[in-house]
């Protein structure tokens, strides 16, 4: 279920109405900053804490609306991932490198949700920490060199991305597949402060 938001939307009756009570849990979740006390993973509204469901703030992509991705999942990581303490680091067990790694892709500004189990994994795109992000791949496995994500405008109110671009041509997608990013490539996201509701929504 977790892994196919289209298909649970259905159960919605629309989308929308999946989104909307998703953005409902995020608003209430905020006070008490996307997480819940250790072992009480069941009473939060969201959860970082805990590994099933870190997907969640990558959800409103799959629905239609990857503008709602994209501010949540920078609110999330500017307050869940912001110090290096229990409380305010992890804010649980670090389980084998999940949530520094869920934090690394978060702050790259990618994101896969089905943990790679499709046979051409994509990589759900939002507005990245950096201006720009250099990934050297592996030749063992790739054919490219590097994979390159460079950002326009980037400062700390420009979560939306407004257009992007892949090895110069348009790209309008929110996900970029990992067949592409292991050939190599330049990413480029132009970011600004408003959403930009046509973007991505293929």
């Amino acid at each position: 279920v977790p892994h196919d938001s289209p298909r649970l939307a259905t159960l919605f009756g629309r989308p929308e109405a999946m989104a909307e009570r998703l953005e409902e849990s995020f608003k209430k979740a905020e006070p008490h900053r996307f997480i819940a006390d250790h072992g009480k993973h069941e009473l939060a509204w969201v959860d970082y804490e805990n590994q099933p469901s870190t997907n969640l703030a990558h959800v409103f992509s799959h629905l239609g609306q990857p503008w709602g991705s994209q501010y949540w999942v920078r609110k999330v990581h500017s307050t869940v991932f912001t110090d290096i303490t229990p409380f305010g680091g992890y804010n649980g067990d670090e389980d084998q490198g999940q949530m520094g790694a869920l934090s690394a892709l978060m702050a790259m500004g990618l994101f896969d949700m089905d943990g790679g189990c499709s046979i051409n994994p994509k990589y759900d795109i939002t507005a990245p920490l950096f201006n720009k992000v250099t990934i050297q791949l592996n030749s063992a496995y790739c054919a490219g060199k590097t994979f390159v994500i460079s950002t326009k405008n980037n400062r700390p109110e420009n979560v939306y991305i407004q257009s992007a671009r892949w090895n110069g041509q348009p790209w309008d997608s929110f996900q970029i597949s990992h067949e592409m990013i292991a050939k190599g490539g330049t990413l480029e996201l132009d970011l600004g402060p408003e959403p930009k509701t046509t973007w991505g929504k293929k």
